[in-house]
């Protein structure tokens, strides 16, 4: 399924593109996320930073593939953890 219009596709850009209900709104803001327009979209990037900051090395990944633009895994370049290095 690597059609850019398949179906499944545009049901997800539509969902994440709703409004988030205000009840998660709020819960955001208790938060200290101040989000303009939020929607599903901005809920799940909020978690994806939150999972990013605690250390989770794959949504550090994930951040660094969609702040470089790069589409592709295979496009990123490998990161090495000096402390898992034995001599």
């Amino acid at each position: 399924m690597n059609d850019n219009n398949s179906p499944f596709k545009n049901v997800l850009y539509s969902l994440l593109s709703e409004r988030l209900p205000k009840s998660e709104v709020q819960s955001l803001k208790d938060e200290g996320f101040r989000i303009k327009n939020p929607t599903r979209m901005s809920a799940v990037m909020v978690a994806l930073y939150k999972k990013a900051v605690s250390g989770d090395l794959s949504s550090i990944k994930e951040l660094n593939l969609i702040l470089s633009g790069n589409e592709s895994e295979g496009e990123m370049k490998a990161v090495t953890i000096i402390d898992d290095i034995k001599p």
